[in-house]
């Protein structure tokens, strides 16, 4: 009997892989951006938002309101890539899900270019390439 019973449970756990793995690129929560919901396409390194949006532009997480939710935002090139030298801003939201890019923890408004939006809650994290207009 345990002999039958191991490639079975085997059989399933790898029949349940591969959705797994395509859960887990897919944003673990909802955000939004500026009014945008950030979207994801299969096959996509991260999350986007279409258009690009103010410098003050709201944000909206998805995520319980009794945590914390830790925002960083990272000035990235045209292609995703970190800008080399250059340091995240952090918004931090407690009690809360909304906020704006305008919030962060060193007050400097985000210069024009691409973004890369990472945000914690729940234990999970939700990446999201934008730009700033």
């Amino acid at each position: 009997m345990k002999s039958r019973l191991l490639p079975l449970v085997a059989f399933l756990a790898l029949a349940f892989v591969p959705a797994r793995a395509q859960e887990s690129t897919a944003l673990p929560f909802p955000v939004s951006l500026g009014g945008q919901a950030a979207t994801y396409k299969a096959g996509e390194p991260f999350a986007k938002i279409a258009n690009a949006v103010k410098n003050d532009a709201a944000i909206e997480v998805g995520a319980k309101e009794s945590g914390m939710i830790i925002i960083n935002v990272h000035k990235v090139t045209g292609s995703g890539e970190p800008v080399q030298g250059s340091q995240p801003a952090v918004i931090l939201l407690q009690g809360t899900t909304k906020g704006a890019l305008d919030g962060t923890m060193d007050q400097q408004k985000l210069a024009p270019g691409n973004y890369l939006l990472s945000v914690v809650a729940d234990g999970n994290t939700a990446s999201i390439l934008f730009e700033v207009e």
